[in-house]
C-alpha cells in the first residue's frame, strides 16, 4: 500500500505543476528518440578550487568547473557546475570516494553533507557532491523551486548530470583515487546508476529508493498527478497521448539500456515497499537486470525512508565498498 506520508508530502511540496510551459523543444526531443540510446566517453574537466578548510577531522574543498555537456538547451546559469569534496583529514589517494548525486529538489550540499558525507568520512570514505543543473546556484530565472518549466528541461538536466558525473569519475581516477563509487537517493540514485554504468569501470554502485527509469517516476509514480498534462496534451494536437510520448522519451534513461555492472557484487540497492514515488516493481526491474547485486527492502515509503532509514543507505554504501 502506498505510504500515506508520501501522499501528504507530495500534496504539500507540489503546489505547482511540473512542465507548465509544455514540452519545450519538441523537435529536439523527437530527434533524441530517433537517435536512440548511446554511451558517450568522458570529457576532461578542470576543477577550480575556491575554498579549502579543515574542520573537526575533515578536509573540505569547494570548487567549480565548466559543464562538459555540449547538447542543446543548458541554461547559461547552469553552465558552471559546483562541487564539494569531503575527505577524512589525513586521507590520501588510497581512500575510497563516493560520488553523490542530488535527489529531486535537493539544492546545495547541506542535506547530503550532513546525512551522508560527514558520517562516511568518519569511517574513512570520502565524498564528492555535485549540485544539479536547474537547482540552487544553477537554477535559471523564472523557475519555481524544483518545478521544471518544460519537459525538455528534465531531459537536459539528465543529460548534463550524466556527462558531469562521468567526467567527475574520470577526474577522480586521474587524481589517483582507485576505489570509487556512485550513490544517490531517488532521482539521484537513478543518475548514479547511469553514470556508474556509463563510466564502464569497476565501481561500488548504490542506488537508494531509485527507479529503473525516469519513466516510472513521471508516468507511474505519484508525481504523475503533478504534471501539467492538459498543456502537454494540447501541444500535441491529438498526434499521440502525452503520457505515451513521455514514456518513450524517458525510456532513454532506462538502466536496462546499459550492460550490467562490471562488479555486480559491489552493487547494493535499497528499496521501499510502500513507495508512492518509485513503484517497487521498478526497483525490482533494476535488481533483476543486475544479477549478483544485493537488494534490501525497507518497510516504509519514499519519504519515510529518507527521514528514518538513512542508516540503511550508509550501510549499503559501506557494504558496496567492502566488495571492491
Amino acid at each position: 500500500m502506498a505510504s500515506l506520508l508520501d501522499r501528504m508530502y507530495a500534496a504539500l511540496s507540489n503546489r505547482r505543476l511540473f512542465f507548465i510551459k509544455g514540452w519545450g523543444n519538441l523537435p529536439w526531443l523527437r530527434a533524441a528518440c530517433r537517435e536512440g540510446f548511446r554511451i558517450k566517453p568522458p570529457r576532461k574537466i578542470e576543477i577550480r578550487w575556491d575554498l579549502e578548510y579543515r574542520t573537526d577531522g575533515l578536509w573540505v574543498r569547494q570548487g567549480a568547473f565548466v559543464s562538459p555537456y555540449s547538447g542543446w538547451g543548458l541554461p547559461e546559469e547552469s553552465r558552471i557546475a559546483y562541487v564539494e569534496f569531503i575527505l577524512p583529514q589525513r586521507a590520501d589517494s588510497a581512500a575510497p570516494v563516493c560520488l553523490h548525486f542530488a535527489a529531486t529538489g535537493d539544492e546545495g550540499f547541506g542535506r547530503r553533507r550532513k546525512a551522508l558525507a560527514v558520517p562516511l568520512a568518519r569511517e574513512g570514505i570520502g565524498s564528492l557532491l555535485l549540485e544539479n543543473p536547474y537547482y540552487g546556484r544553477r537554477r535559471p530565472p523564472g523557475q519555481y523551486r524544483k518545478m521544471l518549466n518544460c519537459f525538455s528541461d528534465l531531459c537536459v538536466m539528465g543529460g548534463a548530470v550524466l556527462d558531469e558525473g562521468v567526467a567527475l569519475l574520470a577526474w577522480l581516477r586521474e587524481a589517483g583515487f582507485s576505489r570509487l563509487g556512485v550513490s544517490g537517493i531517488s532521482m539521484g540514485g537513478g543518475m548514479a546508476a547511469q553514470a556508474g554504468l556509463a563510466f564502464g569501470e569497476p565501481l561500488a554502485i548504490i542506488p537508494c529508493i531509485a527507479p529503473h527509469s525516469a519513466s516510472a517516476v513521471f508516468t507511474e509514480g505519484i508525481l504523475r498527478r503533478y504534471c501539467a498534462w492538459d498543456v502537454l496534451e494540447a501541444e500535441l494536437k491529438g498526434e499521440c497521448p502525452a503520457r505515451d510520448l513521455m514514456r518513450e522519451i524517458l525510456g532513454l534513461s532506462d538502466i536496462r539500456n546499459y550492460p550490467p555492472p562490471v562488479r555486480p557484487e559491489a552493487a547494493f540497492l535499497v528499496g521501499a515497499r510502500g513507495d508512492a514515488y518509485i513503484p517497487p516493481e521498478s526497483v525490482l526491474m533494476l535488481h533483476r537486470h543486475w544479477p549478483g547485486s544485493d537488494l534490501q527492502w525497507l518497510d516504509t515509503g519514499h519519504v519515510g525512508a529518507f527521514l528514518f532509514h538513512r542508516g540503511a543507505f550508509l550501510r549499503a554504501i559501506r557494504n558496496a565498498f567492502s566488495r571492491l
